[in-house]
């Protein structure tokens, strides 16, 4: 299939202009279009989509900036760059706070403008994108789980196979990767889904009562046992008992539902009595278990009973496009419970999110995009809103700890924007105030350099 070739579309009242930049703009492999005039631009718009539009900021018909304004009503996903032989600090400002993605000035620099196009081009496709994630329709609902990449559609087809079977199965993933969840999958697709669901988390249990936790125990069975308890494996009966954090148990208990494994009875502390049930059993870690077998905390005979079948689940760096997919889902529900307005990502916080390489996994962004959602008011989630956390750390550093070891290395230091702020007054005094030169003289289009005027409030 044959890749759509980008379109831009031209607003010029030059004919000699619009003749060069249609010739440039089809060397770099994309398609041209024209219009001489607003009338022309709107009557343009009726027949196609561009992904990028270049505006005069003065036009025989019209005001380029109040054109600019009315087209970001109507594509507010396109970028505009203006375009102008009248560049001054006061109409680069005006188009920048009216939507403007740029403002370059004529005679035009065609390699800047090239840069500049196509950097606005991928900034259109990004936005694109986040809208689309935002419908129900684009996201793979598997049983609860949100996810579409190779990795996970390989799980899914397992958990459809294994499903309904009563087959053992041991899921492996590092911490908030979703491993209960994948489990509910598996109880979900088997014939046991109307049976209940019992999760165990092995690591919040003290040591000195996980067996009469799983197993039960009579009244007076020992100090504290005020009444009888069923014990999570008999509460499974008919249905799914899910051991998370397996590598967290006694390693005594291990021996006893090693026998349970094998028999299906269960005999609660404290009683003589036994009692069969019907239970298929779930299990996962987040450890090594050929590690933790080496390292006498695993048994060997209870691993190979409870990894029948092994499912692995991926960390969320390294799920592609599913990052997308779970902030945009995690920020319709954060919306929904909270009553907020907030309903889309930028471009650049989704680039964030997308490089960060989330030591805690989902659960970690679904924490953050609540906590953003609940603390901001707004209809977009911005990059700024991430914290530095997100925006500064590399996604190469293993984990947070690493980071904030490093961070304090480096305290001492100015920050990059007040090093940018520096930077820029000292470029300008040389330049003695002229915007072209000191813009020149750092590698930035003048648009860029009146914006960062702006932020810093600078003269």
């Amino acid at each position: 299939m044959t890749k759509k070739k980008p379109l831009i579309l031209t607003v010029d009242d030059d004919a000699h202009l619009l003749d060069l930049i249609e010739h440039h703009v089809q060397g770099w492999g994309c398609v041209h279009e024209r219009a001489v005039s607003a009338a022309a631009l709107w009557k343009k718009l009726s027949g196609i989509s561009p992904n990028l539009i270049l505006l005069d900021i003065q036009l025989d018909d019209a005001d380029g900036i109040e054109v600019l304004g009315l087209l970001k009503g109507r594509l507010p996903e396109v970028p505009v760059i203006m375009i102008t032989g009248h560049g001054t600090i006061d109409r680069a400002v005006k188009s920048i706070q009216a939507g403007a993605y740029d403002f370059l000035c004529k005679p035009l620099d065609f390699d800047r403008l090239e840069i500049e196009c196509r950097k606005a081009i991928e900034r259109h496709r990004l936005l694109v994108r986040v809208k689309s994630l935002t419908s129900a329709e684009s996201r793979n609902d598997f049983y609860g789980m949100i996810g579409q990449c190779p990795t996970m559609g390989q799980v899914y087809e397992k958990v459809q196979l294994v499903g309904p079977t009563d087959a053992a199965v041991l899921v492996l993933g590092e911490t908030g990767v979703g491993k209960e969840l994948l489990a509910r999958a598996i109880h979900q697709c088997s014939d046991r889904a109307n049976g209940p669901f019992v999760p165990v988390n092995a690591a919040a249990i003290p040591h000195e009562l996980i067996e009469s936790a799983l197993f039960g125990h009579e009244k007076g069975a020992f100090t504290g046992a005020h009444q009888s308890h069923t014990g999570f494996c008999r509460q499974a009966d008919g249905g799914t008992l899910f051991l998370d954090e397996i590598c967290e148990m006694d390693y005594n208990v291990q021996a006893k539902l090693l026998r349970f494994l094998q028999d299906h009875i269960v005999q609660p502390v404290g009683s003589s009595a036994e009692h069969t049930v019907d239970v298929r059993v779930v299990a996962a870690t987040n450890c090594d278990p050929a590690r933790q077998i080496e390292e006498g905390k695993l048994r060997e005979d209870f691993y190979y009973r409870l990894s029948m079948i092994t499912l692995q689940i991926p960390p969320l760096r390294e799920r592609g496009d599913d990052i997308e997919r779970l902030a945009m889902y995690f920020l319709e529900q954060a919306r929904s419970k909270y009553g907020r307005m907030m309903s889309s990502i930028s471009p650049e916080a989704m680039t964030s999110l997308r490089s960060y390489h989330w030591p805690g996994n989902i659960r970690q962004l679904e924490y953050l995009i609540h906590q953003i959602v609940i603390t901001n008011f707004g209809e977009e989630l911005t990059v700024e809103m991430l914290g530095p956390e997100i925006t500064q750390c590399d996604s190469s550093h293993p984990s947070l700890a690493d980071y904030a070891a490093r961070k304090s290395e480096f305290a001492e230091l100015p920050s990059i924007q007040e090093m940018e702020r520096r930077l820029i007054v000292q470029s300008l005094e040389l330049a003695k105030g002229s915007v072209p030169e000191a813009a020149e003289q750092l590698g930035l289009s003048q648009s860029t350099l009146y914006r960062k005027i702006k932020k810093y409030g600078l003269q």
